[in-house]
């Protein structure tokens, strides 16, 4: 006795239907992921931002030491996309001696210390005032010539000067400074940082550094 056999259409089409229930919780896993994937990006930006924080803070402390130490000023540079001859879109830090830097001279001749360093990818430096409080990165720039391989370089950049006995030489005044450190970009050579704002409270997420105008060390104000 044969058998009815169901046609391989009828088959295919009982294959392929998908039941009310399944929907649901297929939707529910790609909520689940959706949510997972945007806190281990909000994580991993926060980390970024700290590790940055870390990096020039300990890089403002070195600069510091070592105008005490050798004697002289030392110029802490900020240099964003634009500013240097490689631009990968990062902001990089580099630490200048300047043997003979007159008061005011907004033109100096420099010795680079070490290879500019740069922070993390989406990290940038805002301005701003915090807490009335000048911010680094609205002050007036300074050029320094410098010595690359068998050619001179010349950058523009913002910058924090230690004089020998470690307070601030640059910028100029007698209160202290500060420096906002947060996620964003830019959007090309020669722009403004762009900073992320939170979704949620619409907030831009930051880091904030206060350097003190005497003794020229860095503290953060959110601990």
């Amino acid at each position: 006795m044969n058998t009815p056999r169901k046609s391989c259409a009828g088959l295919r089409h009982a294959r392929s239907a998908f039941s009310l229930i399944e929907l649901v919780v297929v939707l529910a896993i790609f909520s689940i992921l959706a949510a997972i994937g945007y806190s281990v990006v909000q994580s991993n930006g926060t980390h970024a931002r700290k590790a940055s924080t870390d990096r020039i803070s300990a890089l403002l402390e070195q600069a510091r030491t070592t105008a005490i130490t050798q004697r002289t000023k030392i110029v802490l540079a900020i240099a964003e996309p634009g500013d240097l001859p490689v631009d990968d879109g990062k902001c990089r830090i580099g630490l200048f001696k300047i043997p003979d830097w007159q008061d005011g001279a907004t033109s100096v001749e420099g010795v680079l210390l070490r290879r500019w360093m740069p922070l993390d990818q989406g990290i940038v430096l805002i301005g701003g005032n915090v807490e009335g409080l000048r911010n680094v990165m609205d002050e007036q720039q300074i050029t320094i010539t410098y010595a690359a391989g068998n050619r001179a370089l010349s950058t523009t950049v913002q910058a924090v000067a230690f004089n020998p006995r470690g307070g601030l030489a640059w910028p100029t005044g007698s209160d202290p400074i500060t420096m906002r450190i947060a996620e964003g970009g830019y959007r090309g050579p020669g722009s403004r940082p762009i900073p992320n704002k939170s979704a949620e409270t619409h907030t831009i997420p930051e880091n904030r550094l206060k350097i003190g105008r005497v003794l020229g060390r860095a503290y953060r104000f959110d601990k």
